[in-house]
C-alpha cells in the first residue's frame, strides 16, 4: 500500500518536472526515471525491526571479493539520497544496501521519538534479516549517528567506518538546535507550505535545483513528525561514542557541506582517524557529484581499511 502511494506522490509532485538543457551538470532537473539505476541489478523489499519494517534498496552485485556497502542517508531524505551513489558503486563491482531510516521514506512510522540506540538496533535487525554479517558502514549527518553507534554496539559487523558531516555538537549548540520549532506542515493556499520551505533551503543548501526539489519532497513525505530523528542526534553523546570507537573511521567533508566546521572536532578527540576534506560544492555531494564522492569513499576505504 505504501509503495504505490508513494508511486502516485512521486507522479504527482514530480511528473511535471521537465530534463532541462544546462552545461553545468549541476543545474540540471531530472525526473525520476532518470536517476541512474538503469542496467544495474536493483532489489527493494522490506525488512522487520523493532520500530516496524524498514525498506531498503539493494543494488549491485559484489566482484572480486569487495565489501558490501551499507549506506544510511540524513533525516528527512532517504534512500533516493543513495541512488546516483549506488549506481556508481554497481559499475565498480560493489553491492551496496540503501536503507530508509525507520520514520523516513517508505519505512515505518513510530509513534514515539526513537533514540539513537533505538534508530541502531533497528537498523541491525534489518541487517540480519538481510544475512549481512560485515560491511563498510557509509553515513551522512544523522546517518554518521547511525553509524557510530552501529559500530560502537556491534564493532565485529563494521569493516570500517565512514562518515561525511558529523554531527558534534557542544552542549549549548545542541540545547538551541532541540528549542527550535518544529517546521509548520499545514496546509496553505495556493501551495504555499511548499515554496516556503522551498525558499528557505535555497537560502541554506548549496547544490543543484534537483537536490533541493528532493529536499523539499523527503520533509513532507516524512509528515509532522520528520524532527524525531534530529531530536535523537541532537540528544546523542558523539564525542564520547567516537572516543569509545574500536573500528577505523574515514571522516569527510567539503566546504559546502552544513557540517564542514565539525571535522576539525572529530580530529581533535581521535587523530588516530583518516581524514580528507573533499572539493565539492554541494550541501549534499553524494546525490550532486556521485562520481566524485564514491571516488573518494572508494579509494579512502581501500587506502585505510583493511579487509
Amino acid at each position: 500500500m505504501r509503495t504505490r502511494w508513494l508511486g502516485a506522490m512521486l507522479a504527482l509532485f514530480f511528473g511535471p518536472i521537465m530534463t532541462q538543457a544546462a552545461t553545468d551538470p549541476m543545474q540540471q532537473r531530472t525526473v525520476l526515471g532518470s536517476i541512474g539505476l538503469e542496467g544495474v541489478r536493483v532489489e527493494r523489499g522490506y525488512a522487520p525491526s523493532p520500530l516496524g519494517q524498514i525498506h531498503y534498496q539493494d543494488v549491485g552485485v559484489a566482484k572480486d571479493g569487495q565489501p558490501i556497502y551499507v549506506l544510511f542517508h540524513q533525516v528527512p531524505w532517504f534512500h533516493i539520497y543513495y541512488t546516483r551513489a549506488q549506481a556508481e558503486l554497481a559499475k565498480r563491482g560493489i553491492r551496496s544496501i540503501a536503507f530508509d531510516t525507520p520514520g523516513y521514506g517508505m519505512s515505518s512510522r513510530p509513534q514515539q521519538p526513537p533514540s539513537i540506540a533505538d534508530y541502531a538496533s533497528a537498523l541491525r535487525a534489518a541487517l540480519a534479516h538481510l544475512k549481512i554479517d560485515r560491511a563498510v558502514v557509509v553515513g551522512h549527518h544523522t546517518g554518521v549517528t547511525l553509524g557510530v553507534e552501529l559500530a560502537r554496539r556491534a564493532p565485529e559487523q563494521v569493516q570500517c567506518l565512514v562518515g561525511h558531516g558529523v554531527p558534534i555538537y557542544s552542549e549549548a549548540e545542541a540545547k538551541a538546535r532541540l528549542n527550535n520549532p518544529h517546521w509548520d506542515q499545514s496546509y496553505k493556499p495556493e501551495g504555499a507550505h511548499l515554496s516556503e520551505r522551498y525558499t528557505f533551503l535555497s537560502g541554506r543548501l548549496a547544490g543543484s535545483p534537483d537536490a533541493l526539489h528532493w529536499s523539499v519532497f523527503s520533509l513532507f513525505l516524512a509528515g509532522p513528525n520528520e524532527w524525531f530523528g534530529h531530536h535523537a542526534v541532537f540528544r546523542y553523546d558523539m564525542a564520547d561514542a567516537i572516543k569509545e570507537l574500536k573500528v577505523p573511521m574515514i571522516v569527510l567533508s567539503n566546504p559546502d557541506d552544513l557540517l564542514d566546521f565539525t571535522l576539525d572536532r572529530v580530529r581533535a578527540l581521535r587523530p588516530d582517524f583518516s581524514y580528507r576534506r573533499l572539493e565539492g560544492t554541494s550541501s549534499n555531494m553524494a546525490f550532486d557529484q556521485p562520481v566524485e564522492w564514491i571516488d573518494a569513499v572508494t579509494s579512502s576505504v581501500a587506502a585505510s581499511c583493511s579487509r
